[in-house]
C-alpha cells in the first residue's frame, strides 16, 4: 500500500468514528431512560396510596361531624298567661282569668312538628293541639326567620256545656332579631270554622306579638295576646263575640 493510500484510509476510519461519537451522543440526549421511569414512577396507583387517601378522607370527615352543626333543634318552653275576657256588649266578663300552657319542637333543617298543652281552670277547659312547621327563611329556631304552620287544636270542655271541639288551624310566625340577642316574634293563627251540636257555628282566631331576650339556650320572652270568637248557637240568629286579651310571658329552652 502506498503512502498516499495508508493517509487516505487513516482519515476515513477517523471520519467513521467522529461521526459514530455525534450520533450516540444526540441519542443519549434525546432519550433519558430515567426520566421516563419518573414519569411512570409519579402516576403509579398503589394499593398504599389507596389506603392512606381513604384514612385520610375518614379523619376529614370525623372532623366535620365533630364541627358541623346538627341538623336537628329541638325546643321546651312553658308559660303564663293572665287575660280578660270582653263580651259582645263592650263589659269586661272577669279581669282574673290565668292560663298555664306548655309546648315542644323537633325540627329537622326546615321540617318540624310541634305540640302545645294548655290548662285553664277558670273556664274548664283544656287545649291540645299539634302542628306540622315549614321554615321558608332562617336556618335555626334562634334565628330570623318566617314559619309556616299547620295543626289540629282538641279544646276538652268541662263546663256548664261539656263538650269536645276540633279545629284546624293555619298559621304564619315571623321570627325577628334587631340585635344579637334581643328580636320580636309575631304570630297570627286562624281556626277552621267548624259546627258543633252544643256550641253551634264556632270561627276564631289568635293574633300574639312578643319581645324576647336571648341568654344562650335559654329564652324569655313577653307577649300581648287577642283571641277573638264568634258562635252562633244552634237554631239561632245572632252571635255571642268573644275577645280575651292579655299578657303571657314565660322562658324556652333551645338544644
Amino acid at each position: 500500500m502506498s503512502r498516499f493510500s495508508y493517509l487516505l484510509l487513516s482519515c476515513i476510519i477517523l471520519f467513521s468514528l467522529h461521526s459514530e461519537a455525534q450520533t450516540a451522543s444526540k441519542w443519549s440526549n434525546g432519550f433519558d431512560w430515567t426520566q421516563r421511569a419518573t414519569k411512570r414512577e409519579a402516576g403509579r396507583w398503589s394499593l398504599t396510596d389507596w389506603l392512606a387517601i381513604k384514612d385520610k378522607n375518614r379523619m376529614m370527615d370525623q372532623w366535620l361531624s365533630l364541627n358541623s352543626p346538627s341538623p336537628y333543634e329541638f325546643m321546651l318552653g312553658g308559660g303564663y298567661l293572665s287575660y280578660d275576657k270582653h263580651l259582645s256588649d263592650g263589659s269586661v266578663a272577669d279581669s282574673a282569668y290565668s292560663v298555664i300552657n306548655g309546648e315542644l319542637a323537633a325540627y329537622a333543617q326546615f321540617v318540624g312538628v310541634g305540640a302545645e298543652y294548655s290548662n285553664n281552670t277558670n273556664e274548664n277547659y283544656s287545649d291540645l293541639a299539634g302542628l306540622f312547621n315549614l321554615r321558608v327563611l332562617g336556618n335555626s329556631l334562634q334565628n330570623t326567620g318566617l314559619t309556616f304552620s299547620y295543626g289540629l287544636r282538641t279544646r276538652d270542655m268541662t263546663g256548664t256545656t261539656v263538650t269536645k271541639l276540633s279545629q284546624q288551624f293555619a298559621q304564619a310566625d315571623l321570627q325577628m332579631y334587631l340585635t344579637k340577642y334581643f328580636g320580636l316574634d309575631g304570630k297570627y293563627r286562624y281556626y277552621m270554622p267548624v259546627s258543633n251540636d252544643q256550641l253551634g257555628d264556632v270561627n276564631e282566631d289568635l293574633f300574639e306579638a312578643s319581645v324576647f331576650i336571648d341568654f344562650k339556650a335559654l329564652r324569655i320572652f313577653g307577649s300581648w295576646v287577642r283571641e277573638k270568637q264568634k258562635i252562633k248557637a244552634p237554631g239561632g240568629t245572632d252571635e255571642v263575640n268573644t275577645e280575651r286579651t292579655g299578657i303571657r310571658s314565660g322562658i324556652k329552652l333551645f338544644f
